[in-house]
């Protein structure tokens, strides 16, 4: 289990910066000390295998080209649920995955910590502005990063709220930075979990058969509303949804009359650009954005020390990059910094990357087994969701 990390440090000087982008240049040394092992797994999946002799290294990396791809790359939750945790192999082999690894942040309760859209459905909002994998549903359309905020909000007639979150327990914002009235702090902090007594949620079936108790409910069914309800605890409709209410959003809510049809709107925006999660296959969230098409550079946070890592990057050409490094394991493989994550996605060809939840997690599965060496003492651990290839 992990959190979302803290808020980026300040920016660094201008002559830091530049020092730091000349050094990003020199790509991730490869000498004879450092073989690999490449073995295409299906038509458009490459796994290689590194071993680096010094440090020691070990690197499992997934190179996923779309285009030639008779299967799917998907965002995969644990046990189908937005609640609990499953391990990368156990989904992998639920699935017959070809492969997969590790995705985002996520709490003590397995529910994702910030953006995870699963299939075209958004099953988890950003945590404050922070960096995500975006894979479209269009093979045309390559893959690409982007720091994603949560526009949602729900219409009904002249009046409108917004939507605080989705598929989570009301009222709790696991590493905070929420939209508005999160106590203690409205910025993101992987140390604390936030409290809100006035939010307005919404479930689907990724939740649970039913909504938590205690708040003001309407349910949707085809887009149309039923009559407000309190108490919660309202049974989710498959195919439909529940609007759950506290504070102010159950005022709102209560105004809402049986028959009339809300507009829920889940849009996530990056700059001035908007993105419709049903138009994604995964959106997976993670922290901190390591390369940038432009500069190139580590986040400024990137001084961090050396740990497992889960890594995703996207190609000039529009091909996928799933690298798992090993760390924790003298004499095994003693994990990279972030900066030397940017220099590795680099020289597996990134021009954009970005760190998922790592650590603990991170994990690579080809098939039913776990080709990379997680670094808790009892093994793999179980996680709230993955990234597939499926068949």
């Amino acid at each position: 289990m992990r959190l979302a990390p803290a808020a980026s440090p300040p920016a660094a000087s201008l002559l830091a910066a530049c020092l730091l982008a000349a050094w990003l240049i020199a790509a991730w040394p490869a000498a004879a000390s450092e073989p690999r092992t490449v073995k295409p797994l299906v038509p458009g999946v490459t796994w290689t295998h590194i071993v680096r002799t010094r440090g020691p290294l070990r690197v499992n990396v997934l190179t996923i080209d779309r285009g030639k791809l008779r299967g799917r790359l998907r965002a995969v939750l644990s046990n189908g649920r937005t609640a609990g945790v499953e391990r990368v192999s156990s989904m992998a082999s639920r699935l017959r995955a070809v492969a997969g690894v590790n995705g985002g942040f996520f709490a003590a309760d397995g529910n994702p910590v910030g953006v995870l859209g699963v299939g075209g459905r958004l099953v988890s909002e950003p945590v404050g502005r922070r960096p995500a994998l975006l894979v479209p549903k269009a093979r045309s359309s390559p893959p690409s990063v982007a720091e994603l905020r949560f526009a949602g909000k729900v219409r009904v007639g002249s009046r409108r709220r917004l939507l605080d979150g989705v598929d989570r327990t009301p009222g709790r914002v696991p590493g905070c930075g929420g939209r508005g009235g999160d106590r203690p702090t409205e910025k993101p902090n992987e140390f604390l979990t936030c409290t809100d007594p006035s939010e307005l949620v919404l479930f689907d079936r990724s939740w649970a058969a039913r909504t938590p108790y205690g708040g003001t409910e309407v349910v949707l069914r085809r887009g149309v509303a039923g009559a407000p309800r309190g108490s919660g605890g309202t049974r989710v409709p498959r195919g439909g949804l529940v609007l759950w209410g506290s504070g102010d959003a159950a005022r709102f809510l209560r105004g809402v009359e049986a028959g009339s049809r809300p507009a829920v709107d889940l849009t996530l925006r990056s700059g001035r650009r908007s993105f419709d999660p049903a138009d994604y296959e995964a959106i997976v969230g993670g922290d901190p954005r390591i390369l940038r098409p432009a500069a190139r550079t580590a986040f400024a946070g990137a001084a961090a020390g050396r740990n497992p890592r889960t890594l995703a990057g996207v190609r000039s050409n529009g091909e996928l990059v799933l690298a798992v490094v090993d760390g924790r394991r003298p004499g095994w493989s003693v994990g990279v910094s972030l900066l030397e994550a940017a220099r590795l996605m680099r020289s597996l060809g990134a021009r954009e990357a970005v760190s998922l939840d790592s650590g603990g997690s991170s994990v690579m599965a080809v098939g039913r087994r776990v080709v990379s060496r997680p670094s808790d003492p009892a093994g793999e651990r179980a996680v709230s969701d993955g990234l597939f290839v499926l068949p």
